[in-house]
C-alpha cells in the first residue's frame, strides 16, 4: 500500500483549528471517495506565511517551497485572507504540476466551514492525483466555476453570492463572540443601567407608553450607538496608507463593521435574557398593575425588559472606551494582519546568520 502525506499549512487562529480537523477527517474521507490502495497521512504546521505574503501568487509559491523541502508529497495552505480575482471570489488555486494548492477560508462562508473545507479538501486532492478538474465542478459545486491558466486552476465564487459568502466568511473569521466577551467594562456599565430600568417605575410606565416603533427606534439607535463608539473608540477603522496600494482595506473595514455590529447584537441579546429574568424575579404581578393602573400581562415585562436593556446598552457604550485597546482589536483583521507580520518577521531574523 503506497503512503501520501498530505501537510496542511495554515495560519493561527481560526484556520489553525480547521486544519486539525481535516487532520482527523481527511484521511477516512480520502480513503471512502478516492478509493485508491493508498495510506493518506496529514501533517499539521501553523505559520503565519500571509502575512509576508500578502497575494495567492506568493502563498501558492511558499506552498512550493514546503513540498520541495519537506516528505511532503502534498500540500494544501488554509488561509483567512480573502482573495479576488476581479470581482470573482477566490475560492482555490491549484497547482497540479507542483502537487500544491491554496484555500481561502472567507470564500467558503461563515457557516458549516469545517464540512466545506473537508469536502473542497478531498475535491482538491482528487484533482492533484488525477491532474484532472473534473472534481471541482460537480453538481453539487453550485456558484463556483474552474479557470485554466497556464497548467494551474483557480475555482472562484460567481460575483452574485461571493460577496456575501466573503463578508460572512471574514466575520466567522473574527469571532464576534470573542469581541463580546473581551467587553467586561462594557457589560459592567450595562449591568447598571439595566439595573436603573429594572427598579425604577417611571421606566416601566414610560416603556409601557411607547408603543413597538418607538421601542424599535430606540432599540436600533442603542445598539448603533454601541457599535459606533466600539469602531471609533478603539480605532477599528483603517485609513489607507499614503503611497500603499491596499485594494482589500475596504473590504476588512466592511468586515470589521459586520463583526462588530454581530458582536453588539449577540451582546444585546445576552444582556436582554438576563435582563428578563431579572425583572420577572423582581417586580411583582400584582405591584407591576397597580403601577400601570391596568391588568399586566407578559407583554409588559417583554417591554420593561427591553427598556432597561436599552439603558444598559447606551450605559454599555460608555464603558466600552475603557476597555484595553488588544482586547478589542483582536476581533479585527487588520491587527491581526500586523500581530502575524510582527512574529513573520521575527522568524525570519531568528533564521538569520
Amino acid at each position: 500500500m503506497t503512503e501520501v502525506t498530505i501537510g496542511v499549512l495554515a495560519d493561527p487562529d481560526l484556520a489553525t483549528r480547521l486544519a486539525r480537523s481535516l487532520r482527523d477527517d481527511l484521511p477516512d474521507e480520502l480513503a471512502r471517495v478516492v478509493g485508491e490502495q493508498v495510506e493518506w497521512r496529514v501533517l499539521v504546521n501553523d505559520d503565519p506565511f500571509e502575512a509576508m505574503y500578502p497575494d495567492s501568487v506568493h502563498l501558492i509559491d511558499k506552498a512550493r517551497e514546503y513540498v520541495r523541502e519537506t516528505t511532503w508529497d502534498l500540500a494544501l495552505c488554509v488561509t483567512d485572507l480573502p482573495l479576488r480575482d476581479g470581482r470573482a471570489v477566490v475560492v482555490a488555486d491549484i497547482d497540479p504540476a507542483h502537487q500544491v494548492a491554496l484555500i481561502s477560508l472567507p470564500a467558503l462562508g461563515g457557516m458549516r466551514l469545517r464540512r466545506r473545507l473537508r469536502e473542497l479538501a478531498v475535491r482538491i486532492v482528487e484533482v492533484l492525483r488525477s491532474r484532472r478538474s473534473g472534481a471541482l465542478t460537480r453538481p453539487d459545486a453550485r456558484g463556483l466555476r474552474v479557470v485554466e491558466r497556464g497548467g494551474e486552476l483557480r475555482l472562484v465564487r460567481a460575483v452574485r453570492f461571493g460577496s456575501l459568502f466573503l463578508l460572512a466568511g471574514m466575520v466567522r473569521a473574527n469571532r464576534p463572540w470573542q469581541l463580546v466577551v473581551g467587553l467586561s467594562s462594557a457589560l459592567a456599565g450595562a449591568m447598571a443601567g439595566t439595573a436603573f430600568g429594572v427598579l425604577y417605575s417611571s421606566i416601566w410606565l414610560l416603556a409601557t407608553a411607547m408603543g413597538p416603533l418607538r421601542l424599535t427606534g430606540i432599540t436600533v439607535s442603542a445598539l448603533v450607538a454601541l457599535s459606533a463608539w466600539i469602531i471609533a473608540g478603539h480605532g477599528l477603522w483603517e485609513r489607507r496608507i499614503d503611497g500603499r496600494d491596499d485594494r482589500y482595506l475596504a473590504l476588512r473595514n466592511a468586515g470589521t463593521v459586520s463583526t462588530v455590529a454581530v458582536g453588539t447584537i449577540v451582546f444585546f441579546l445576552a444582556l436582554y435574557t438576563i435582563t428578563l429574568v431579572a425583572v420577572a424575579v423582581v417586580i411583582p404581578p400584582d405591584y407591576l398593575t397597580s403601577t400601570l393602573g391596568r391588568p399586566c400581562g407578559p407583554s409588559d415585562y417583554l417591554t420593561i425588559a427591553l427598556m432597561a436593556t436599552v439603558l444598559g446598552t447606551v450605559a454599555g457604550a460608555v464603558g466600552s472606551g475603557l476597555e484595553d485597546d488588544v482586547t478589542v482589536r483582536k476581533a479585527t483583521y487588520g491587527y491581526r494582519e500586523q500581530e502575524r507580520r510582527r512574529v513573520a518577521e521575527d522568524q525570519r531574523r531568528a533564521r538569520e546568520p
